[in-house]
Parts: structure tokens; sequence; C-alpha cells
């Protein structure tokens, strides 16, 4: 198969499929399930593989996977990944398939993702890839860490013949084009909750309390300095995302909490910004005369692309798609991913898709979010390309 047909051909046969996997989107989008018990989302996934003559493995709060043999017994399996919870959203886009969920949207786009998985099923029962394949479907990924529970699969009992991929629609990217980089691709992501405690009191007279909210306030301007500092070694974000104080306008409180979320894409920066939190909260805390408690959550390790895997699926892509939109990104996106579990397990990837509805420039994860569903024709070839991929 020369390159030109090998374009036309995988694109051909996945464009076939689109139609197919735009039902199935439109049914996951209007049919959102926020976390790991996703009852819903799990039945339907698996009567449609079972309709495709497949036998899943099914988990409660666990996913669904399912092995396609391919038919080149060249002893190597590739795990595809798709994610399968949706955000606790209520949907503002207006669209004749938004969610019939109250406070439930799809808004990461992970109904596509689970679409180019089904489509892929289809594509593999029709024409087996070169290599075996596992479809490995994923509740929880948002917050609850749903890939450790999938690889529990029986399935996924793989050695070191498998390497693993996965692909993440992102909103604000020409649709089609697909971009990535080797090494860190996503970052370390962690959780903090900080609280301080000091002397209620009225209103009037501030100068007799030790009011927690100011502590809160001068923590804020704190982490913002401290952001600074360390950001001149290496990219981090720390947000504060939410805010507990008081209840009513004339009570000084005695408590006061913040919770938030910090991203960094090594480890010695992840260090220095615990440690750096730990020291500006004792010292906001002594210098009003308030009582502190941090907490520090870690959470998702930073998502790494084996390089030589990367390279030779995107140097396939670009042969086989030489008018395609590819791009490597200058630096890792601060977005973190569970996906990182799996490629501490097996060699692999993640990339991104671009899906972009024309020129918008609303994020994922916003609750007007849309998503170019034509881009999942690219992805469904990009697994496919994967499946037969020689490394």
């Amino acid at each position: 198969m020369g390159q030109g047909s090998g374009e036309w051909t995988r694109q051909a046969r996945a464009a076939a499929n689109l139609r197919s996997m735009v039902h199935h989107r439109r049914h996951l989008h209007a049919h959102p399930e926020v976390g790991l018990e996703l009852p819903a989302t799990h039945d339907y996934l698996a009567a449609c593989l079972r309709e495709l003559g497949l036998a899943p493995e099914i988990r409660p709060a666990g996913g669904v996977t399912v092995r396609i043999p391919g038919k080149g017994a060249t002893g190597q399996v590739r795990v595809l990944r798709a994610d399968m919870d949706a955000l606790p959203l209520q949907e503002n886009t207006g669209l004749p398939y938004s969610s019939r969920t109250p406070g439930a949207m799809h808004a990461c786009g992970h109904d596509l993702h689970m679409a180019m998985l089904l489509g892929a099923a289809e594509l593999f029962v029709s024409e087996p890839p070169v290599h075996d394949v596992v479809l490995a479907f994923q509740p929880g990924e948002e917050s609850d860490r749903g890939a450790l529970r999938v690889l529990e699969h029986d399935n996924l009992r793989l050695g070191t013949e498998a390497t693993a991929f996965a692909i993440h629609v992102n909103a604000v990217v020409a649709s089609g084009t697909i971009t990535s980089r080797p090494g860190t691709f996503m970052a370390y992501g962690d959780w903090f909750r900080v609280s301080f405690a000091g002397r209620g009191g009225h209103a009037s007279a501030p100068h007799l309390s030790a009011n927690p909210i100011d502590g809160m306030a001068a923590w804020v301007r704190r982490l913002d300095e401290l952001v600074t500092e360390l950001g001149h070694r290496e990219a981090l974000v720390a947000t504060v995302t939410e805010s507990l104080a008081g209840n009513t306008v004339n009570v000084i409180p005695t408590t006061g909490s913040m919770r938030g979320t910090l991203r960094t894409i090594s480890e010695d920066q992840r260090s220095l910004l615990h440690s750096g939190l730990s020291r500006l909260t004792t010292e906001v805390a002594d210098a009003l005369g308030l009582e502190q408690t941090l907490d520090i959550i870690a959470g998702y390790p930073a998502l790494v692309n084996d390089p030589a895997f990367l390279d030779a699926v995107m140097a396939q892509h670009d042969a086989e798609r030489p008018t395609a939109a590819s791009a490597t990104m200058a630096e890792p996106s601060m977005v973190i991913e569970d996906f990182a579990y799996f490629l501490h397990r097996w060699p692999g990837a993640m990339v991104y898709l671009g899906a972009q509805v024309g020129s918008r420039q609303v994020f994922n994860h916003s609750e007007d979010v849309m998503f170019d569903e034509a881009a999942m024709s690219v992805g469904l070839a990009l697994h496919s390309l994967v499946a037969d991929l020689k490394t």
C-alpha cells in the first residue's frame, strides 16, 4: 500500500464509520453520568460490543474492556483507552441532543472518546488489525482515579508486549489537527485544603477578633507571589477554586477554608511548591494570630509519552496524511489525566485531537463547550493506525 493509498484508504474507512460514531456520541451525550458509578453507560457500551459478537469484561464502577484478535499473530497488544465520565455541570449549549440529566454534562469530550472506540470495535471486527487490541472504557477519570480500577481487568493482565494509546479531544484546536509532545505531555496534579481558625466577634469591632478571612486573603496574595517566584524556574499552576467562610453580614467567623489544585511538570518543582505552601501558611497564621492546617493530597502523576512510540505514530500519520495538520507542543499541558497510570505500566502515548467548532474559543469543561463531530473520523483513523503500527 503506497502512502497516498494509505491516507485515503484508512481515512475513507474511518469516514464510513462516522455516521455510526455520531449516533453513539449523541446518545452518550444526552445521557451523561458522573464519577465511577455509571450503570447506564456501562450497559450501553457492553450492549454495543455484544451486538458486534464480542464478549466484553464488565466491572461495576470499574469500566468495560474487550479484546479483539489481530490478524498478524505478532505477539503484540495495543491498548486503546477512552474515558466515560461526565462533569457535574448544567449544559448550556442548546444542542438538540443536550444532556437530559440535570447537573451533568459531557463537557470534556469523553462522549466522543467512547464513540471513537466503538467505531474502532466496528472497524476491527470487520477488518481485523495487525495486532491484538484491547479496548478499555474507563470511568472516573475526572477525579476518581478510575484508571486504577480498569487496570485490574483480566483483559489488561498484559506484559511487556503491550503498548497503550489514547486520544483527547480539544475544543480550541482546529478540527482534525493532532498535537502532542514526547516526554512530559500533561502535568502532575495535586489538591490542597488550607484552613484558618481565629476569634470570632462583632463586625463592628474587628480589633477584638482574629479574622480567618484576613488570613485567607493574605494567603492568596502570598500564593500568587510564590507562583511568580517558582515560575521563573519552570511552569506551574496553583489555583484556589473554593472559599468557605462566614454566613452573615455582621459576624466575624471563627473559621474559614479554601481548596484548590496544584499543577507542576517535574518532581523537583512539585516538591518546591509543596514546601513553599507549608512555609507561607505558617507565616500567615503566625502574623495574624490564627491557627492553621494545610493538607496536600497527592493526585495524578505526570503523563509521560514514550518518545520512540510517539515518533513512530506521528511519522506514520504524516506519511499517510501528508496534507493534514500536526504539531509538537513546545511546553507540557497543565491539564492532568489519569491515563498516566496506563503509561506507568506500558510505554505509549496520548495526543490531542482538535475538535474546534468554527472559530469558537470555549475550552473543555465549560457549560457551553461544543465539539466538531467530524473530528472523530480522524481519531478513528489514528486508532486504526496504532493498531497496525509496526514498532
